[in-house]
This record gives C-alpha cells, sequence and structure tokens, in this order.
C-alpha cells in the first residue's frame, strides 16, 4: 500500500478521473485528498496535511499528485521499483505527457526555477531514460519517507508555487538526488479554468517567487533573521569567503 496525496480544488470531474486512474494502478494505494474546496489552504499547505498523517504510518513512500494528473497503470509500480534500485534518490517524478499528443513530453525535469518555472520538454523520442534532473515538477513526485523525516516538510512559506523546486534543492542539499522515471507516465490535463480569479492567481505567484528570490537568490532573507544580517554586504562577504577559502587550501597543503 503506498498512499497518494491530492490537494482538490474545484473540477470534480478531473478529481474522479484523477481517482479512477488511481484505482488502476498495478500496486494498492491509499488516497488522500485535502479538499480545498471547504477550505482553500492551497498547494503547499495540503500536500503538509497529508504527510503529516502517513509520517507516522510504515510506508516507505508517499506520492503526491494533481488531481489533474493522469498516472499509467504501471506508474507506481514503476517509481516505486526504481527508488528500492536507487536508494539515494529522495524524490522521483514521472514524465508528464501532453493531453493532445501522447507523443510529447510536457515535463521531463526541471529547468530555471526562477521566476516561475521552466521544463524539459520535447518529443518522447528524445528522452531515452532515466536522469538525475535538478527539480521535479509538483504535480507528480514520489517521496522517500527517510528523507521527509531528514528534512522536514514542504516550506509553507509557498503557498501556491514554488514548493516543489525549493524542497527539491533542500533535498539536494543534503545529498538526497532527484531524478526522473522514465518508466512512469501520466497525462497532465492542465489548465487554469475553475481556479480563482487571474488577478488573485497571479498576487499569490508573485508573493511566492519574491520568498523564493529571497531565501535562494539574494540573501535577503539571512539578513532579515541574522544578528549580523543587516551589516554585511556582497562584497565583505565574498572578500570573507575568499580569505576562508585560502585558509582551507593552506591547511591541506599543510596536511598533506
Amino acid at each position: 500500500m503506498i498512499p497518494v496525496i491530492i490537494p482538490y480544488y474545484r473540477q470534480k470531474e478531473k478529481l474522479d478521473k484523477c481517482v479512477a486512474h488511481l484505482k488502476n494502478q498495478s500496486v494498492d494505494v491509499e488516497i488522500f485528498i485535502k479538499d480545498n474546496d471547504i477550505d482553500n489552504t492551497y498547494f503547499t499547505a495540503a500536500i503538509n496535511q497529508g504527510l503529516k498523517k502517513y509520517l507516522i504510518q510504515p510506508d516507505e513512500y508517499i506520492v503526491i499528485l494533481n488531481q489533474d494528473m493522469y498516472l499509467e497503470s504501471v506508474a507506481i509500480e514503476r517509481m516505486m521499483t526504481f527508488m528500492d534500485s536507487h536508494p539515494d534518490c529522495g524524490i522521483g517524478a514521472p514524465l508528464q505527457i501532453d493531453k493532445e499528443n501522447p507523443e510529447y513530453v510536457i515535463f521531463a525535469g526541471g529547468l530555471d526555477a526562477f521566476p516561475t518555472g521552466k521544463h524539459q520538454h520535447g518529443p518522447l523520442s528524445e528522452f531515452g531514460g532515466d536522469e538525475e534532473i535538478l527539480w521535479a515538477n509538483g504535480a507528480c513526485m514520489i517521496l522517500r519517507k527517510e528523507m521527509i523525516q531528514e528534512i522536514g516538510l514542504l516550506d509553507e512559506n509557498y503557498m501556491f508555487i514554488g514548493s516543489d523546486s525549493d524542497y527539491c534543492f533542500t533535498a539536494r542539499a543534503r545529498g538526497w538526488q532527484i531524478w526522473r522515471i522514465f518508466g512512469a507516465r501520466g497525462i497532465h490535463d492542465s489548465d487554469k479554468s475553475a481556479r480563482l480569479s487571474e488577478i488573485d492567481i497571479e498576487k499569490i505567484k508573485i508573493k511566492d517567487m519574491v520568498y523564493f528570490g529571497k531565501k535562494w537568490l539574494t540573501g535577503e532573507l539571512f539578513k532579515e533573521m541574522a544578528y549580523e544580517g543587516e551589516k554585511l554586504n556582497s562584497g565583505e562577504i565574498g572578500l570573507f569567503l575568499y580569505e576562508l577559502r585560502r585558509s582551507e587550501s593552506e591547511l591541506e597543503l599543510l596536511s598533506g
């Protein structure tokens, strides 16, 4: 049995189709649906609610899945098999196939993570097998529970976007690998209908990406949180790191 967490918001026909594909999997699944129609906590908090539920259970892996992602019947089994044979992989992702063209891949790995995320994509024939990638897309990821227990839950400072790539970078920083699993596939029927207003969504996305920039790109978050943060500028930081690296090299020579 493997848990599958789905953050649901409107579009019940897509959810029903997603669940039907899950019930047709070659392995048994337990489906957890966070109904955001009742209380819209958005993507990241909804995923974390499911993760908290299953972290206390004896499952090795947990799948997170969008309601508009329809997995092939062997997809979850193939993801589990891959994870079993790659113990350093903390996060795996299937190929996401275009809903109109089964020979075209719309996600085969993450490229640019900022400002809103770019994906490897192209004809299926261009992607020849499993490959370690920079980050995975939250529409479907299989997570190793051991990794979750080590690095924690997704960062809820992100409400709607960015928490998937952020989580992958956090995992990689702790020594875990992220992989595209070629044999696992699903159709991603993504569109913008039945969501909040475009203005509301854009406001949330902008807020998420501002936080991503502060956390990963500019050092603003450190300056806000650390005692010495406001005193530091890029020149001082660069000089200090240079001196540290020079000292490291000197010590290596002495010990060698």
